[in-house]
């Protein structure tokens, strides 16, 4: 299934590279480079995953940003992941406090990578991305139970096995 994504980077570098690896893979990507603009985005788009710069300093905080999404009842259920790449000395020595007050605010990841990699990127965001099978869990979960001997598959196993069919 194709998701709708929208990325609020304040730099064009990241943004790139976001913007590339998820539209690789068929996914819709909105841009924006200051609150504004995705305020103004998320108003007239639905979207299935908001990725935002941690070190945000356009227009608002990240924090402001998460704040007003979660305070939407129409975006509050939409994931949101707080990303910073090549991050400099402070916001390294800061990570865990933004970490702890990202994830309190209701974002679902934060992420940070010295070095954007596309594949852990999308390693580490595909779970929150919607996926084309969901149809299909349930009917196979009717058919072939939740694995407890009762013949009553899960739905959570299902996806699982389904998503990473190596394991």
């Amino acid at each position: 299934m194709v998701a709708k994504v929208m990325a609020l980077m304040e730099h064009p570098e990241p943004m790139l590279l976001i913007a590339d690896s998820l539209e690789h893979f068929g996914h819709v990507v909105y841009k924006a480079n200051n609150f504004q603009d995705a305020m103004a985005i998320l108003r007239q788009m639905e979207v299935d995953l908001i990725i935002g710069d941690v070190h945000l300093q356009n227009g608002g905080s990240i924090f402001d940003f998460l704040r007003w999404v979660k305070g939407d009842p129409f975006m509050r259920a939409v994931p949101f992941i707080c990303f910073s790449t090549e991050p400099v000395e402070v916001p390294k020595y800061l990570s865990d406090g933004v970490r702890t007050a990202a994830r309190a605010l209701g974002a679902a990841k934060y992420m940070t990578m010295e070095k954007f990699d596309r594949a852990a990127f999308i390693a580490e965001i595909d779970w929150l991305l919607p996926q084309d099978r969901v149809g299909n869990y349930y009917a196979d979960a009717a058919v072939q139970g939740d694995g407890d001997g009762d013949g009553k598959e899960s739905l959570k196993d299902k996806r699982f096995l389904k998503r990473n069919p190596g394991v």
